[in-house]
């Protein structure tokens, strides 16, 4: 039995603003943003890739649900990108509730992920994790994930105001 379900819209709505703060205190944290704006420049990214919010073509939203544990432990979302060449499940999301870290769940989740892309006949998984995230570096590792770029930043003339 799976224990990824289709997020409902109510939990969306709470979801996706949850993780435009979460997405916002990432960047900054990382040095990619200024803290000044992060919440709105989070907002913007995040209804560019989501037009038509839960229900944008392509884009599926899952919370994780532990019948033992009776809630909802993490939530995922992914993408289905095509391209000429290739087919993607991207995971923009995978988050485990701090609560419930270290229990297997992230790895529950990505093999299910596998099902899935396997399901719709996608031959890549990708994803993006921010360098301080030395975790869930090590998990996706552990996964058999492969680094196949890599940003790098250089801060030029900044104060700390």
């Amino acid at each position: 039995m799976s224990f990824l379900v289709s997020m409902s819209k109510p939990f969306f709505a709470s979801y996706i603003e949850e993780l435009i703060v979460q997405y916002a205190r990432e960047n900054v944290e990382s040095g990619r943003w200024q803290k000044t704006g992060s919440l709105t420049r989070s907002r913007r990214d995040i209804e560019r890739l989501l037009p038509r919010g839960i229900d944008t073509d392509n884009n599926h939203f899952f919370e994780m649900k532990v019948p033992e544990v009776n809630e909802t432990v993490g939530m995922i979302w992914l993408s289905l990108e095509n391209s000429s060449t290739t087919s993607t499940v991207f995971i923009y999301d995978l988050e485990i509730k701090a609560e419930h870290r270290r229990k297997g769940y992230a790895k529950l989740a990505l093999k299910e992920i596998e099902d899935f892309a396997a399901t719709h006949n996608i031959v890549n998984i990708g994803l993006h994790v921010f360098s301080h995230n030395d975790a869930a570096q090590n998990l996706y590792a552990e996964m058999g994930y492969e680094t196949v770029s890599v940003n790098m930043v250089k801060k030029i003339g900044q104060t700390e105001g």
